[in-house]
């Protein structure tokens, strides 16, 4: 008889070890653990979402015969060892957890147990084995996601000819995924889940039990079940993937959803599986639903992007959380909890996060990422805040994407330069500045749009780090063209924008 411990993001039958339960001889055991050490301070949809799911597939779980333990708890550990004790466990079988400090705790754990047996096996919901990471990106070599990706496609057969040559013959088609808004633009809603009795009483929970987290509750309209997350997906390739290829990088004012797919939710509670969603939009464009453009940025991101930033962490934890190759150790403002700031791209993208747990990619890496990594935030607060505050955050996809991608904290193992720029990209990307107090056209002075004075203090402050670098060196060039008086303005805005930083005044 053996006992089969799902955690929150395992709840799925694809499971290796639900696959072969015998619900004669084996029962499951969840646990919700609520705990404030567990929780910190996490986005109320969050909880929402893992309670919800997990409560969900309890009843399936029963309704197909099976016996399941479900307890709540402070503490895993302590439900843990009162489940083995009740049911006088023999074996406990589990599967290795996506989070590295989790993994650790739980293979610290399973050594110290003189109880039972532990059996412990790869977890469900990704396409290549945690033992394939060391041949993958090794120690010697220079980690790049194209040529990784390139090998997914030749492996999975993914938009692949007869002669083994890519689709529409580039294997990257992103240059075509940079239409900027056009004005007037909307984009087909969503097909919103609305919430049933089982997550309203999850929400009326979270709200009285973490009543001090932050977030809202009102707008929930996530997934919990498969067949759920199956028919929002479904709406998405139908209705809303033809144009996502064109304007996944733009931004819009009151839309944080625009044409994007919102299942990063589902494939990381392992609600839809990698694989199925990537042939299904490669069917798409078979279909004649999508142009192609819009098919292969969805599976790059899906089966190159998801994979080899999971890739990154397995490879690069525990160390790669501490990381701070530009030693920056500015405290996060206040605004990225409220939203209360008077920069219109600023309070947009936060906004979203706040009522919705969700802001999409470029929101997070040129907006609240580059916004921090130009400020000089502390990196570890920047992904603690991704990490507590998004929906779909957990932590082998928060840390390579925040300290390497967003913020350049690992000095380049994920991205070749740092992604920061002046206000004009995010001017010529959305309509965030149309109705911003600050000027974008203003390039110094209290008016100015302050992405621009930020963009040239941090050039200065890291020259000796980027200046040679082949990437940058144009940048620098214009730095060294400035005429003193340009010099002074600059450096004069770059000091009132840190000081209105500090006061709550941005």
């Amino acid at each position: 008889m053996a006992t089969i411990w799902l955690l929150g993001d395992q709840c799925s039958w694809q499971q290796p070890w639900l696959k072969q339960i015998d619900p004669a001889l084996d029962r499951v055991v969840m646990i919700e653990a609520n705990s404030r050490s567990t929780w910190q301070n996490y986005h109320k949809q969050k909880l929402v979402l893992v309670y919800s799911v997990m409560r969900h597939f309890r009843d399936e779980l029963r309704q197909a015969g099976i016996t399941v333990d479900y307890r709540q708890g402070e503490r895993f550990d302590e439900e843990l060892r009162a489940h083995i004790r009740e049911y006088h466990v023999d074996e406990l079988r589990l599967h290795m957890p996506g989070d590295d400090r989790m993994r650790r705790k739980i293979e610290q754990w399973a050594g110290e147990n003189q109880a039972c047996a532990v059996q412990m096996t790869e977890e469900y919901g990704f396409l290549v084995d945690r033992s394939e990471w060391p041949e993958l990106l090794p120690d010697e070599k220079k980690w790049q996601m194209d040529s990784f990706y390139r090998l997914m496609r030749r492996r999975f057969n993914v938009l692949m000819t007869e002669d083994g040559k890519p689709l529409g013959g580039k294997w990257s088609l992103d240059a075509e995924n940079r239409k900027p808004p056009k004005e007037g633009i909307s984009f087909p809603e969503p097909e919103w889940i609305a919430p049933d009795e089982i997550t309203r009483e999850v929400i009326e929970e979270v709200e009285t039990d973490f009543s001090d987290n932050y977030g809202k509750t009102a707008k929930f309209f996530s997934p919990v079940t498969a067949k759920e997350a199956e028919r929002f997906f479904e709406h998405f390739v139908e209705h809303r993937l033809a144009t996502f290829g064109d304007y996944q990088d733009a931004m819009v004012a009151g839309d944080p959803f625009m044409s994007h797919s919102m299942i990063s939710t589902s494939l990381n509670m392992k609600l839809l599986d990698p694989l199925t969603v990537i042939r299904r939009v490669e069917r798409a464009y078979e279909e004649g639903l999508a142009p192609l453009n819009a098919v292969e940025g969805f599976i790059r991101q899906v089966l190159g992007w998801r994979e080899f930033i999971r890739g990154v962490y397995i490879r690069r934890m525990p160390s790669y959380q501490d990381v701070n190759a530009l030693d920056h150790q500015r405290d996060l403002p206040a605004f990225f909890w409220t939203a209360d700031t008077q920069m219109n791209c600023l309070h947009e993208s936060v906004s979203a996060v706040v009522n919705h747990g969700y802001s999409h990619h470029i929101q997070r890496l040129m907006v609240l990422g580059n916004f921090a990594t130009l400020a000089g935030i502390e990196p570890k607060q920047v992904s603690d805040w991704f990490n507590e505050m998004y929906i779909d955050a957990f932590d082998w996809v928060v840390l390579p994407n925040v300290l390497g991608m967003a913020l350049y904290a690992d000095g380049g193992q994920m991205s070749t330069k740092p992604y920061v720029s002046s206000g004009n990209y995010i001017d010529k990307m959305s309509d965030y500045c149309q109705s911003c107090v600050y000027n974008i056209k203003e390039k110094t002075g209290d008016n100015a749009c302050p992405f621009h004075a930020l963009y040239w203090h941090f050039l200065e402050r890291h020259g000796e780090k980027f200046r040679e670098h082949p990437r940058m060196k144009v940048m620098y060039k214009h730095l060294d063209n400035r005429t003193d008086e340009t010099v002074n303005a600059q450096r004069t805005s770059a000091a009132r924008i840190f000081e209105r930083l500090e006061t709550g005044e941005l």
